[in-house]
């Protein structure tokens, strides 16, 4: 029975519809807040010099409502990596989350010098008007979380990241029979990942790619190198059973590989036999058929270990002829090009690379495929259902298996970016827009890099650079002396003297008839400048450089 006059609950997503990255949604309930997720995206080649980016919370700042709590479902960067840049700006937050989810998002804000208090949930949380019952699911990394999301009017199942395993590594299926409990009792909504939604029948289990590692590292002679995902925790521990299994040391080498190996150990997460392990500076003491080292940097991450391992830049190993280098992962949307370059760097050193262009069942998604997909949503039996964490075209692709499964589009609806949606009486409806930019992170920097800095940087990356020091006389407004031109990534400037002497007349040309009185308007005057470079260059060249105008008054 629906309490008289209460609130209606409304779901307001800052992150992760129409992407696979960057996860974050909240849930409002009267004066109430509960966040889901807190993730980063990944920039691509459109974002020069950018790190990462994280969600816009520019409408949680300004609704002034309770924020009760975050929850993390499971211990991903694109689920937790934006707390250390958000939870600055919303003190007194607490989060909470899963053991392992916990222990990952601890190590990561810590860094950052936060104290914020975490709280470990495995089973069920109350907070305010929210009800919060945990389920465990499988996904590409151990202990992660559905939430079923109950206020006194409308109930939710947040599906956050998962594929169906039913014999997982760490032999914990997902709990599919209080998901059916679950869907029995009633959900109005459910929210799901549909990342795999392209492929039929259901995800492998993770279990499949142990027998290709033991077959990678049986056939190679020299050192065995494998590079992952960090937080893939069970296929990190199938590589050490592997190794050791053929009688390798192995050693962990990168802060992200150590710290999670570390973490997961000392939870119970991973097993690792009694003298296994060696440290990286004790590899060159071995022989190499003897060695097997775990490294970081699966996404060609400049600067990770296997980056500089390529470069022949790593203080405590050295890549040879017979080593092999696995990399068992996917590929991030927006890495692409560091992680082929990373591959083709490799080759160059006369090593053997298996990956996943060349090798079969060296990866395996943590995201369900099609049937995986169905057989949740026939589970959850929800009275609606919209697909997240997922590119634009798998959210249609959902709604068509939502539709064929007899759903409606008013029922199966396709979320826009900035748009809510309110749950009322098991029915949705449009609960407004609300703004959602990228807000981008560049080194110590979050958010002051804008749209025309990338434009900025966007220029220089593709044409380059042409500054134009000009000496300009503070009583008549016009040239004196000579101009400099200065070209870095443009043209050539020693076989492009007429073009630069071009320049200078065209400088010249737009400065005329200037009135003495704009002299004191330098702004104007370096626009008027920049402007009429840029489109005589364009008319010369057919490129765009960042054309910078520099005043010097005589």
């Amino acid at each position: 029975m629906k309490p008289i006059n209460s609130p209606k609950l409304k779901l307001i997503p800052l992150g992760g519809v129409g992407e696979v990255t960057k996860n974050m949604y909240v849930y409002e309930y009267g004066k109430f807040q509960l966040i889901v997720d807190c993730g980063i995206g990944f920039p691509d080649d459109s974002t020069p010099g950018v790190d990462f980016l994280i969600p816009d919370i520019s409408y949680l700042e300004k609704s002034k409502k309770k924020i009760l709590g975050i929850i993390v479902t499971h211990g991903h960067m694109d689920h937790y990596g934006g707390l250390p840049f958000i939870l600055p700006r919303l003190p007194n937050v607490l989060v909470f989350g899963s053991t392992l989810a916990m222990a990952m998002t601890e190590a990561r804000i810590r860094e950052y010098g936060l104290k914020t208090k975490l709280q470990v949930v495995e089973k069920e949380l109350k907070l305010g008007p929210f009800s919060i019952e945990f389920v465990h699911m499988t996904h590409s990394t151990p202990n992660a979380k559905h939430l079923f999301i109950k206020t006194p009017t409308a109930s939710v199942y947040h599906g956050a990241d998962y594929k169906i395993d039913l014999n997982p590594p760490d032999n914990k299926p997902p709990d599919l029979a209080t998901v059916a409990r679950i869907g029995k009792q009633g959900v109005d909504l459910f929210l799901t990942d549909c990342l795999g939604i392209e492929k039929e029948g259901s995800t492998p289990s993770e279990k499949l790619i142990q027998n290709t590692l033991d077959e990678q590292v049986r056939t190679t002679k020299g050192k065995f190198i494998l590079t992952t995902i960090s937080s893939s925790i069970s296929r990190i521990e199938m590589a050490i059973q592997a190794a050791t299994k053929h009688n390798r040391k192995v050693a962990l080498v990168g802060f992200s590989v150590v710290k999670n190996v570390e973490m997961a150990q000392k939870l119970g997460f991973i097993n690792i036999p009694k003298g296994a392990i060696i440290k990286a500076e004790q590899v060159k003491h071995l022989p190499p058929h003897q060695v097997a080292i775990i490294i970081a940097g699966a996404q060609g991450q400049v600067g990770s270990g296997l980056y500089k391992l390529a470069a022949g830049e790593h203080r405590h190993l050295k890549l040879q002829s017979q080593d092999k280098v696995v990399l068992s992962s996917s590929v991030i949307p927006g890495s692409e090009s560091g992680v082929y370059n990373l591959i083709d760097t490799l080759y160059q050193q006369g090593v053997s690379v298996s990956y996943f262009g060349n090798t079969k069942n060296l990866h395996v998604s943590g995201h369900g495929y099609k049937q995986d997909l169905k057989l949740l949503l026939n589970l959850a039996n929800p009275k609606n259902v919209i697909p997240i964490g997922g590119d634009i075209r798998h959210m249609y692709l959902y709604q068509e298996m939502a539709l064929e499964s007899g759903y409606t589009k008013q029922q199966s609806p396709i979320l826009k970016d900035g748009q809510t949606i309110i749950i009322d009486q098991g029915k949705l409806s449009d609960g407004g827009h609300v703004d959602n930019k990228n807000i981008y992170v560049d080194g110590l920097g979050v958010g002051d890099v804008g749209s025309t800095i990338l434009r900025d940087r966007q220029a220089m990356a593709s044409d380059g650079i042409l500054l134009a020091v000009i000496p300009i006389s503070s009583q008549t407004s016009q040239v004196v002396g000579n101009i400099e031109i200065i070209s870095k990534g443009f043209v050539y400037m020693k076989k492009s003297k007429s073009l630069i002497e071009k320049t200078k007349t065209n400088i010249n040309e737009s400065l005329k008839g200037l009135q003495k009185t704009k002299i004191k308007d330098e702004i104007y005057i370096k626009k008027r400048v920049e402007e009429s470079l840029e489109k005589y260059l364009y008319q010369q060249t057919e490129r765009r450089p960042l054309i910078i105008a520099v005043l010097l008054k005589v």
